[in-house]
């Protein structure tokens, strides 16, 4: 697992804290017959990005950050998570280039794009234009909504 730290650059080291806990805690919960949904959240402001990791490990996921859109798809391609819960409006790769990659190379991948901007509307059209769907959830919400959506989700 070490050789990929090195290709990745990231600001905070919380991302590779993040990382090993949630890798950890899916090993353990599946040594003992038990699962966690593993969740890659993506968001360009770290610290919302590392509270929903927080709120959504202290829920029983096993979730993990990046802090953009390049960074996840990365990460995704090598550890394939279950759900994808990312902010649209990102610089370099947005929200939905990044589902629409995603969505590509991990079809099982559930995808929830999340954001505060009202801009958001056109760059949906043009996925959806393109044969894209994606469900997009506006900030702010409250954490145990948020937890019940993609329980909800994961169950889909």
């Amino acid at each position: 697992m070490l050789e990929i730290w090195q290709e990745l650059e990231q600001s905070s080291n919380k991302f590779l804290a993040y990382f090993a806990a949630a890798q950890e805690r899916k090993e353990t919960l599946k040594s003992a017959g038990q699962e966690c949904p593993s969740i890659l959240v993506v968001d360009d402001e770290e610290t919302l990005a590392n509270t929903t990791v927080e709120i959504l490990n202290m829920a029983g996921f096993c979730a993990f950050v990046a802090y953009d859109g390049q960074t996840a798809l990365e990460l995704a391609a090598k550890f394939h998570p279950d759900i994808l819960l990312t902010d649209v409006v990102m610089p370099k790769m947005n929200g939905i280039e990044l589902a629409v990659a995603i969505t590509k190379l991990l079809p099982r991948t559930q995808i929830l794009l999340i954001s505060g901007q009202a801009g958001t509307i056109d760059l949906l059209e043009k996925a959806r234009n393109e044969g894209y769907v994606f469900e997009l959830i506006a900030k702010p919400i409250h954490p145990m909504k948020l937890i019940d959506h993609l329980k909800n989700l994961d169950g889909k």
